[in-house]
């Protein structure tokens, strides 16, 4: 099991059949600035009515921060063969004690479609439970992100409750004040130990902590 001392030297690399998951680098983060400067792309995180390119610096900071106090886990998600990050998958309020964490993710639109997300959120599952011992994943979406409870999903995970009534501020002419429920998806490890989930997932691609 990779503890938080170990973890503190570097993530290891995760692979799938067409991604790896990789630790954020400094170079990174003026992608990820592009990244977040998209509005359909934090359409649905870090919700306000701040206009995009204040919410995206907000996110920026919030992974830096997050990163250097491992708070977070952030994986760049990259094409094999590729250094350049397409998004990013995260284990957020990372509680390494209690054994749980909540799953994010974030692609670049030109991803979208592909099934970029579920095969990387399907990796980290992977790890979280094999290599983190951790022992109940959630993750949170709107109810009207369709696209992203797909992913939750096929990753396996279950409907457990519904948030009711979420405010979230649209931008570029939207109705405002538009109330969105949050759906929130678990997955204990029990559920997943033995799971056809975990057959499919691979070993690391490295243990080295840099």
């Amino acid at each position: 099991m990779l503890t938080r001392k170990m973890l503190g030297q570097g993530l290891p690399a995760l692979s799938t059949e067409r991604l790896v998951l990789r630790s954020l680098r400094e170079s990174d983060y003026s992608t990820l600035s592009e990244l977040f400067s998209d509005p359909e792309v934090i359409r649905y995180v870090n919700r306000g009515s701040q206009p995009t390119p204040i919410r995206a610096r907000r996110l920026l900071n919030q992974i830096r921060s997050s990163s250097a106090k491992l708070d977070s886990l952030h994986y760049g998600i990259c094409w094999k063969g590729s250094e350049q990050i397409m998004g990013i998958t995260s284990f957020q309020h990372w509680n390494d004690q209690n054994g749980t964490a909540q799953i994010g993710y974030i692609l670049d639109r030109s991803c979208w479609g592909k099934g970029v997300a579920t095969e990387a959120v399907h990796r980290l599952i992977g790890f979280g439970f094999t290599e983190l011992n951790l022992r109940k994943m959630e993750a949170r979406c709107y109810d009207a992100n369709v696209s992203s409870e797909r992913v939750l999903i096929k990753c396996g995970m279950c409907h457990e409750r519904t948030l009711p009534s979420f405010v979230m501020n649209h931008e570029d002419g939207e109705t405002s004040d538009t109330l969105l429920d949050v759906k929130v998806y678990t997955l204990h490890r029990e559920q997943y130990i033995g799971s056809p989930h975990e057959k499919r997932i691979p070993t690391l691609v490295s243990d080295k902590h840099k």
